[in-house]
């Protein structure tokens, strides 16, 4: 593809993208880079409160199976299936994270930014897939953030908040997720 007026993901020498471009919104937030300190405390939530299918009982699992279908669906699909249900994921975990009580006033924000960045470009994956952007029109960095730094730092915070609340809570099963 070629530079276009209205595709500026390009550089102006040649076809190659200019990747840089993605990680502009991630170094405002400040974490680009960010290397996951929970591993094993995500591992032993996902391994002990997370059924091999269908959604958690309990927060604590239910919201890092959501992290790691945001994660998924951008990583392994470029957000091409976006629709509700992830939409409704980043609102139910910056509504649930934030409200915690557990982070300062940065983890907050960070925790806000980071998936209203998510659901931004999912959102605009959407448009592309539906149509409504074109091949000609779409800057592929808008698509899905495909680097580990911001989802990693959401799947810390959510084992922070399994580490002050270690024992299961009770969480109903939501009948209109169906991923």
């Amino acid at each position: 593809m070629k530079k276009t007026e209205k595709s500026e993901n390009f550089t102006s020498n040649d076809d190659k993208i200019d990747w840089s471009k993605q990680y502009e919104v991630v170094e405002k937030i400040g974490v680009k880079g960010y290397l996951q300190r929970h591993f094993e405390e995500c591992k032993h939530i996902w391994r002990n409160m997370v059924p091999k299918s269908g959604q958690a009982n309990n927060p604590q699992g239910e919201m890092l199976r959501m992290a790691e279908k945001l994660r998924n669906e951008a990583l392994d699909n470029g957000n091409i299936n976006w629709d509700d249900n992830f939409e409704w994921f980043c609102d139910f975990l910056k509504e649930k994270l934030a409200s915690c009580g557990l982070f300062d006033e940065t983890k907050n924000m960070r925790i806000k930014m980071i998936l209203d960045y998510i659901k931004d470009n999912g959102n605009y994956a959407r448009k592309y897939a539906n149509g409504e952007i074109t091949d000609d029109q779409v800057d592929i960095c808008k698509l899905a953030y495909t680097d580990d730094d911001i989802y990693d730092y959401l799947e810390d915070a959510i084992a922070e908040y399994y580490l002050v609340h270690k024992a299961p809570i009770s969480y109903e099963i939501k009948e209109f997720i169906y991923r």
